[in-house]
């Protein structure tokens, strides 16, 4: 009996065991059931904020671009222009504002740039005076009074560019003595006429002397005062004088500041030179060189280095006959050279006087033949 009763015990027991492992399976599986379909509502839910979320910055982004492109806003909406829209008109008005300025100041400095080139101060004066003289005309009076106010200024702006473009001073060269004023001046160019820079790339820039060169100074330094007159500094110069002339024969050496600065080139004035025009004569290359007096002016051809070259040589007789029969005036003699090679048509000259007096010597002679028959 006690047996049985205990054993129903066990059983007991057993069943009560196994229903509250029963419930605990229940009760884990349905919290584990809750948790994952929280766990998916969480997903959707972030998933359909995502969505959002996107939508709504496709939203934006199509805002702003339809702002930056000037579109208006949604009708009905009542929203104001965007930022970028005004500053986008502004940068518009501006930039027409600035093309306008600088379509004035184009205008005004092509007026300038003609009245520059096309006028000196004495003829704007000039057309200030007559703009003036139309009374009652606004416009002409404006212009006058801009034209009198540019006038002033390049005026000023002249006088001094006149500083450094002119020579420092009015006599050049110092007086000669009472007993040689009546020697005259022979005012020798440098480069092209006594010598010739030439510059390769094997050996830089060499300076070489024109053939003739030493006697053409040789013969003309007793009877000439010589001078050089070149528009090169004195750097470049010397050293080149100093080995062309070892015996002193050139008395004188003018170098750019010395010379006009005219129209882009280095004129010399021959005038400044504190001697008489009419016992001056400058040799020369270039025709601009003596554009302020070119009566004074042999010029001869430009030496490129030609070994055959004797332009010195032949010129020698031409100099040597303008001191033996001591013209008065050596710029008449110039001037019946006029648009020829002064040495060449000399030389022609000298030929065709020499014929003429073969000829008449011959007729004389026949002259007297007859005669005495």
């Amino acid at each position: 009996m006690l047996t049985a009763l205990v054993a129903a015990q066990r059983a007991a027991r057993r069943a009560s065991s196994n229903t509250i492992l029963h419930g605990c399976k229940q009760i884990i599986s349905a919290e584990v059931s809750a948790a994952e379909g929280s766990s998916i509502k969480s997903a959707e839910v972030a998933r359909a904020g995502s969505s959002f979320s996107t939508s709504a910055s496709r939203t934006a982004i199509q805002q702003q671009q339809e702002a930056l492109s000037g579109g208006s806003a949604p009708p009905g909406t009542g929203a104001e222009p965007a930022p970028q829209q005004q500053s986008s008109a502004v940068s518009r008005i501006l930039s027409y504002v600035g093309n306008t300025l600088l379509a004035g100041f184009l205008a005004s400095g092509a007026a300038l740039a003609y009245y520059q080139f096309r006028y000196d101060c004495n003829e704007i004066e000039q057309l200030v005076l007559q703009s003036r003289q139309q009374q009652g005309s606004f416009p002409s009076q404006l212009w006058a009074d801009l034209l009198a106010a540019y006038a002033a200024q390049r005026a000023q702006f002249e006088s001094e560019v006149k500083k450094y473009s002119d020579p420092p001073s009015d006599h050049l060269l110092p007086d000669l003595p009472p007993q040689v004023r009546h020697v005259r001046t022979l005012v020798l160019d440098l480069d092209d006429t006594l010598v010739h820079s030439d510059w390769t790339r094997g050996r830089g820039w060499r300076t070489f002397k024109r053939p003739g060169t030493d006697d053409f100074l040789q013969q003309l330094v007793a009877h000439f005062e010589l001078v050089v007159y070149t528009s090169q500094l004195p750097t470049y110069a010397d050293p080149i004088l100093d080995r062309l002339d070892p015996n002193h024969f050139i008395q004188f050496r003018l170098y750019r500041d010395s010379t006009r600065y005219i129209n882009g080139r280095h004129v010399r004035d021959l005038s400044m030179l504190n001697r008489d025009l009419n016992k001056v004569l400058l040799v020369t290359t270039d025709t601009h060189a003596a554009a302020l007096q070119p009566d004074n002016a042999v010029k001869i051809k430009p030496w490129k280095l030609e070994a055959e070259d004797t332009v010195l040589l032949d010129l020698l007789p031409f100099l040597e006959a303008v001191w033996s029969t001591n013209v008065p005036d050596v710029r008449d003699v110039v001037r019946s050279y006029q648009g020829q090679d002064i040495p060449t048509a000399y030389r022609d000259r000298m030929h065709q006087l020499q014929e003429a007096n073969k000829q008449q010597k011959h007729g004389r002679k026949g002259f007297l033949g007859s005669f005495t028959r």
